[in-house]
């Protein structure tokens, strides 16, 4: 009903209604609203049968209140506002959702049991295609306000009545319900649209304020996690230069209670250096420098900052920081020292030989693909990898270095993949992310790779191929984005053939394989890494070093067999004996004098138990986990296989599935 059809004439809309079920026929003057709805409902609905609610039961209803707890707290005071200026007129105040489901119900006991009757109750559904047209549904379906009287209903039912609506907008624009009144027919007036219409927008004016309140409050809470996050002296000053706020380094460095500066002068505690003092007096003032508070007549030394706060043209204060001096100086330490990266050409040495590692370098550098360093111990593998990784566009990344020997076989796996919170009885509560996660973004490192174990190796390879690594105990893969790089000293085409390492991670590393050859192959580089090792002690001691003709020949002639690190360790050794800065024959070692290599130490014995958890795990590999075959080829019946298994903790699930799952293409990280 549109307010200009006022006065209402039942007994007209009757006969269009009437007209609309026998004929389908609508008539000019009918609402629009109305009769779009009646179309819709036509081939729905018998207008003359009643209609079939859907009612939520009361614990679900309970759940959906809570949810929509805001909407309902808002509107409840204005539909008991509603009801004290309408108290005796017969109208019952609806609030419902954006679904039509119907939320609360107030007025007079006899109105509300009326209402009640035809179906309009707490979770009762009141949409179009159930109830028919009503003006509860058309305010949500067609987000306008909407009346609708008597015949206009839909359903024969509802003809004695009247329904308004408006619909209740959310902070994104979106309904979030509707509010309404319903009430018999002949007391339909155009006001009743008004006034809902007025109560929705009341609602939606609270609710904004509300949001707004929350969100100063959010910004005042995040405000301080902010200042609680500098490790700085913060104070925030007014436009009248009072203190009205400070984080707790602040307190503590300066030795203030914040109950006894908090809105007092900043000058009744702390006095600013004179330049600082001025600029108080600038609205626009930006200024950082060195200087000393006097804070309670006690001078403190440090880095000052003070800037002027702003919006638009009306000045709202300052904020003042301050670092103590040690504290700069060792920032400043750290940041130089940051910035110190190895590169390809710190690499020192003019060998035909290395000139080709610089090269292969740079060229691995430019892609993401793994890379394999080859050569023997103290060769500079660790050097060149964080070389390669500062050359490629990952350096501003993560550079995480292990070192697979060093760290126990039962730990490698927690170490690289991470493991998830309770998974272990003694383990870490809250979880903690493997290297991999850690290198996101950046490159992993992994020193002496011949020492992980076969089980490692597979999860490796599977992180290589995928791009995602499980931790320990977890449900969810990870996405990371790492380049690795491996090193080795050990012949691994020989631990291929043997067994102890995969082929299929082998190749995988070997498609980008670089050997770095030993100092032996290229005496004719010794001069420059000594220059380079002399350079390096000039800048800690400030003192200059050189080598005797004698020297240097006898350093060419040694066969060092712990390649570029002995070098460097005779070198430091001999610089510190030396006290004319020149390093002669009595300033290097014995052995290098006379040639001497220490013998290599004979392989250690390995127990019985890890030759026997190697075998099987090297019969896993090439049986895929199958039981019966396994046995067979190491000579054991399957039960004494089945204890062996369980006694080592090896899954055979983890070789079988390894078999069945499509080899998936290899990802590039």
């Amino acid at each position: 009903m549109q307010p200009w059809a006022y006065p209402v004439d039942l007994l007209r809309i009757r006969a269009r209604w009437e007209q609309f079920i026998t004929w389908r026929r609508l008539d000019p003057d009918l609402d629009p609203l109305v009769a779009a709805s009646w179309e819709r409902c036509f081939l729905r609905l018998n207008p003359m049968a009643p209609p079939a609610l859907p009612c939520l039961e009361e614990q679900t209803l309970e759940r959906v209140r809570l949810t929509l707890f805001d909407l309902i707290a808002t509107a409840r005071p204005m539909m008991e506002d509603l009801h004290q200026f309408t108290e005796g007129s017969g109208l019952a105040i609806v609030l419902l959702d954006s679904a039509a489901c119907v939320l609360d119900v107030l007025g007079d006991l006899e109105i509300v049991r009326a209402v009640e009757a035809v179906g309009l109750r707490p979770g009762v559904y009141w949409g179009e295609g159930h109830v028919g047209t009503n003006a509860f549904a058309l305010a949500l379906l067609e987000r306008t306000p909407a009346q609708v009287v008597g015949a206009e209903h839909f359903l024969a039912l509802y003809h004695p009545w009247a329904t308004t609506a408006a619909p209740i907008y959310g902070l994104d624009g979106q309904p979030l319900g509707a509010i309404g009144v319903m009430a018999p027919a002949e007391r339909a007036h155009p006001d009743t649209l008004g006034m809902v219409m007025a109560a929705a927008r009341a609602i939606e004016n609270q609710l904004q304020a509300e949001a707004n309140l929350q969100e100063n409050h959010q910004l005042l809470a995040e405000l301080q996690a902010i200042l609680e996050a500098i490790d700085q002296v913060v104070l925030v000053l007014n436009a009248q230069g009072q203190v009205i706020r400070l984080n707790r380094t602040a307190a503590r460095v300066l030795g203030l209670e914040p109950s006894g500066i908090l809105g007092r002068p900043l000058d009744d505690h702390i006095r600013l250096p004179p330049t600082f003092h001025e600029a108080l007096s600038d609205p626009m003032a930006h200024r950082e420098a060195t200087g000393a508070l006097m804070v309670d007549g006690d001078p403190m030394e440090g880095w000052i900052g003070l800037h002027a706060v702003t919006e638009g043209r009306r000045h709202l204060g300052f904020v003042l920081t301050f670092r103590r001096s040690e504290q700069v100086h060792q920032m400043v330490a750290r940041l130089v020292g940051a910035q110190a990266l190895m590169t390809l050409a710190d690499i020192p040495g003019r060998s035909r030989a290395i000139q080709q590692v610089r090269q292969q370098a740079r060229a691995a550098a430019r892609t993401s693909l793994p890379v394999l360093l080859l050569g023997e111990a103290g060769t500079g593998k660790g050097v060149l990898a964080r070389a390669i990784h500062n050359a490629s566009t990952r350096a501003s990344g993560p550079f995480i270095a292990v070192s697979c020997r060093a760290i126990p076989r039962e730990l490698l796996m927690i170490e690289l993949l991470g493991v998830e919170g309770g998974t272990f009885r003694n383990g870490p509560a809250e979880g903690r992310p493997g290297k991999f996660e850690l290198a996101h973004g950046g490159t992993l490192y992994l020193d002496e790779i011949e020492a992980l174990p076969l089980e490692v190796q597979a999860a490796i390879l599977r992180i290589l191929e995928t791009g995602e690594v499980m931790r320990l105990g977890g449900w969810r893969p990870i996405h990371v984005d790492v380049r690795l790089i491996a090193s080795s000293a050990a012949d691994l085409e020989r631990l291929v053939a043997e067994g102890h390492f995969r082929a299929d991670l082998y190749h995988l590393l070997a498609s980008t394989a670089i050997r770095i050859p030993a100092l032996r192959e290229r005496p004719e580089d010794i001069p420059l890494i000594a220059e380079a090792v002399f350079r390096r002690l000039r800048r800690a001691s400030g003192r200059t070093y050189r080598l005797t003709e004698a020297a240097l020949q006898q350093l060419k002639a040694y066969p060092w067999p712990g390649n570029v690190r002995e070098l460097e360790n005779a070198l430091e050794r001999a610089a510190a004996l030396s006290e004319n800065g020149w390093i002669d024959l009595l300033h290097l070692p014995e052995r290098i004098v006379r040639g001497l290599t220490v013998e290599e130490p004979p392989e250690p014995i390995r127990p019985v138990e890890e030759l026997e958890r190697e075998a099987i795990l090297r019969a896993a590999v090439q049986y895929r986990g199958r039981l019966s075959e396994m046995a067979s080829a190491l000579g054991l019946s399957r039960t004494t296989l089945w204890r062996r298994l369980k006694r080592y903790g090896i899954d055979l699930a983890a070789f079988r599935n390894h078999e069945k799952s499509p080899r998936r293409s290899r990802v590039r990280i």
